[in-house]
């Protein structure tokens, strides 16, 4: 019995294990991924059929050496009515392996869920035909790259791919004494709702920055930054009381030709929840402990039962015994006087003892 029960433990063990590792047709969340996710994040790759949506994108900004630039997607078409999540990649490379712009030698410094990912999913809303995604990104180094975007989405577990035309950045050396971003500097992506905002910018070359900033469906807002120490500048933002888009850039002023940076994004959201990885680490081990308690419970009291079994269940012994009865010859060959030949089987050892001592 205890046998079955670790075999159905195990086994519900593996069916759990195989329904997790299913593709979800809803999407994986955004994530820095290769285009190999294309059947992984919306259903069975080998089922791949092609998207009928059309991908159009847009880049602003110079590509300077580590300064950035905003590449712009928006993908629309009537099949895309008919799903919920979709998602969209920008990659560098088609082969489906080491295809991220990291792996090209560019950072991704904010997207336009707030985040720092290449593919981005979201929801497209009813009646809605056409999905869109940006990312300011910088590269690091001198070079050449191709750019694609892809889109993914899916219904029924069958997995829908489309990928735009290559379009080529090269990489430019900067300019002296122009005005321009610190090489080292990241961006704020989130903020929490409710709490008005102070945003720092990091500059080099630069003597004047002057901020414009939107919220989705709204006019842009013109604020100048103050200037707290050398290169360093800081402007506020209006609290936000639900979660929201917000997009800022800036106009760079210095001895060389005025820059105006890419739009960074800027996701009011609710605080994280917070987890005490102590708690929940004493909560694993107790509830580890329970679950070996009970194993042990189980397997002692099946054991106890079948050795109280074995105790009473006392029918080979006898059929064996039965076998081992070998009865004494009969005197002159005939049963005693009122004896049976089942009495004589079982007693006749006694009956020849009693004769030999009376003689």
């Amino acid at each position: 019995m205890f046998r079955r029960i670790r075999v159905l433990l195990v086994f519900s063990l593996l069916v759990s294990v195989s329904t997790l590792s299913q593709a979800n047709p809803g999407g994986v969340g955004d994530g820095v991924f290769d285009m190999q996710c294309g059947g992984a994040c919306h259903g069975d790759s080998s089922l791949n059929q092609t998207s009928s949506a059309i991908i159009e994108f847009e880049i602003q900004g110079t590509p300077y050496l580590e300064q950035p630039i905003s590449i712009s997607a928006v993908a629309s078409g009537s099949q895309l009515g008919v799903y919920d999540s979709v998602g969209m990649f920008l990659l560098t490379d088609t082969t489906g392996h080491s295809d991220t712009p990291r792996d090209a030698g560019w950072e991704i410094l904010s997207d336009s869920n707030g985040g720092s990912n290449n593919y981005l999913e979201g929801i497209i809303d009813v009646g809605m035909d056409n999905f869109s995604a940006s990312w300011t990104i910088k590269p690091t180094e001198l070079t050449t790259t191709t750019f694609y975007v892809s889109i993914h989405h899916g219904g029924d577990d069958i997995p829908y791919f489309g990928i735009s035309q290559g379009f080529d950045l090269e990489v430019l050396p900067i300019p002296d004494n122009l005005p321009r971003i610190a090489a080292d500097f990241i961006p704020q992506t989130t903020r929490d709702l409710g709490v008005e905002t102070s945003v720092k910018l990091e500059t080099e070359d630069v003597s004047n920055v002057v901020i414009e900033w939107k919220i989705e469906g709204s006019t842009i807002t013109t604020v100048s930054a103050n200037s707290s120490e050398d290169g360093t500048w800081h402007f506020t933002v209006p609290a936000s009381n639900q979660p929201s888009r917000l997009q800022w850039r800036a106009i760079l002023d210095g001895e060389g030709p005025s820059q105006i940076t890419p739009w960074f994004t800027l996701v009011a959201q609710e605080p994280p929840f917070e987890v005490d990885e102590a708690a929940v680490y004493l909560q694993s081990v107790a509830l580890f402990i329970f679950v070996i308690g009970i194993v042990l419970t189980l397997q002692t009291r099946f054991s106890r039962d079948f050795s109280d079994q074995k105790q009473w269940e006392q029918t080979e012994a006898i059929i064996g015994q039965e076998l081992s009865n070998n009865p004494p010859p009969l005197p002159n060959g005939e049963l005693p006087q009122g004896w049976t030949m089942e009495q004589w089987e079982w007693y006749g050892h006694e009956y020849v003892n009693e004769q030999e001592v009376k003689q």
